[in-house]
């Protein structure tokens, strides 16, 4: 078979995984909307936990099924450990918050960690598909995309956040833009750069 007759297959599997990780995130928000008033404190937070842990599991299993190679399967779900740690940072926080035993730090500053956080762990969600998926390094040059989209997404998303300020899906909606829409076309940024770029033998 040939390197031609083989690359639909290719792309057929890579929809599949992709469609696999939407759908635990789909599962994610669906249970956590229907648990969200029912369980009680600390419930809520060990569930919310759980839940988004299952999330980034299924996002590994797929780059170690989809990993060209063995060195690659094992780096490739490296890079969901910032965002996994990020997302259980905030779950911490706001647990403390809820007992009051904590509160976040005030200041511009402290926004501009946040906002370079939220664009870091993005590329690493993307990157983490280029190492396992992608040939050579020009596909890197397709990181830009999801860091112009994050940052775009960021300054207006406060506007969203403050329209709607209230509404127990903005938060999420918030939370999975860049998680999952963007992660998802810096992916497919990834993909054509290399499509344009690689040579073959």
């Amino acid at each position: 078979m040939t390197a031609t007759a083989e690359k639909p297959d290719r792309v057929g599997l890579s929809v599949v995984a992709a469609v696999v990780v939407i759908a635990a995130e789909i599962v994610r928000l669906v249970i956590l909307s229907q648990i969200r008033w029912e369980l009680g404190y600390p419930e809520e937070y060990a569930v919310e936990g759980v839940l988004f842990t299952f999330v980034y599991l299924t996002y590994a299993a797929m780059l170690i099924w989809r990993g060209r190679s063995i060195v690659r399967k094992l780096l490739a779900p490296l890079l969901l450990v910032p965002s996994w740690l990020f997302d259980c940072y905030w779950l911490v926080a706001d647990f403390l918050q809820a007992r009051g035993s904590f509160d976040l730090p005030l200041g511009e500053w402290w926004l501009w960690v946040v906002r370079f956080l939220v664009v870091f762990i993005t590329v690493c969600l993307v990157a983490a598909w280029g190492v396992a998926r992608r040939r050579g390094v020009l596909w890197l040059l397709g990181l830009v995309v999801p860091v112009l989209l994050t940052i775009a997404w960021l300054k207006w998303s406060w506007r969203l956040y403050e329209a709607l300020a209230g509404e127990i899906f903005v938060y999420d909606l918030i939370a999975v833009v860049p998680t999952v829409v963007i992660t998802l076309l810096g992916c497919l940024a990834c993909w054509g750069v290399e499509a344009l770029t690689h040579r073959r033998a």
